[in-house]
């Protein structure tokens, strides 16, 4: 079995996901996990998909025929990772220019591998500005404690909360 890795972008319309599924399950082709969003009128998304390698290039082809997507395919050769532990963290802050990439930043400098993150801002109509909200489910390396970690995070700015939830096991 072939692993592929989908990403695919388009203006936004009914039917696109639709459009999707039906070309994976009509070429024998197994979702296994998506990660997929409207932003700023546009669809986005991630795939990943499971798929016997003779039924790898006819599902190509009939994802290249979606017109309204474009779509990189990338298949995973490696073989399975083992399970990591990650931890959950939510932050939270006033929105300004530049919180994603220090808070990226810093994880990075920390030797922290992010394996998912999610962001948004919503109005706070009672504080009158825009909040800025992440989550992150990150790997820590084995020497780093996570209060050291949330103690660095804290340091970036008065306004930055930062909570992390009990650790999860990524597959």
């Amino acid at each position: 079995m072939k692993h592929l890795v989908i990403t695919v972008i388009g203006k936004d319309r009914p039917g696109l996901v639709e459009q999707l599924s039906d070309a994976v399950y009509s070429n024998n082709g197994n979702w296994l996990s998506s990660s997929l969003s409207k932003l700023a009128g546009q669809f986005a998304g991630i795939l990943h998909i499971e798929v016997a390698s003779q039924h790898v290039a006819v599902l190509r082809s009939a994802l290249s025929k979606i017109d309204a997507l474009q779509i990189q395919i990338v298949e995973e050769h490696s073989e399975a990772q083992p399970a990591t532990k990650l931890h959950h963290c939510c932050i939270t802050a006033n929105d300004r220019p530049g919180i994603v990439k220090d808070v990226t930043t810093l994880l990075s400098q920390l030797g922290v591998n992010i394996d998912k993150l999610e962001t948004e801002t919503q109005s706070a109509p009672n504080w009158g500005y825009p909040i800025f909200t992440a989550h992150f489910d990150l790997e820590l390396p084995p020497a780093l404690e996570l209060d050291t970690v949330q103690q660095e995070l804290e340091n970036l700015a008065d306004d930055l909360t930062v909570d992390f939830d009990e650790s999860l096991v990524a597959s």
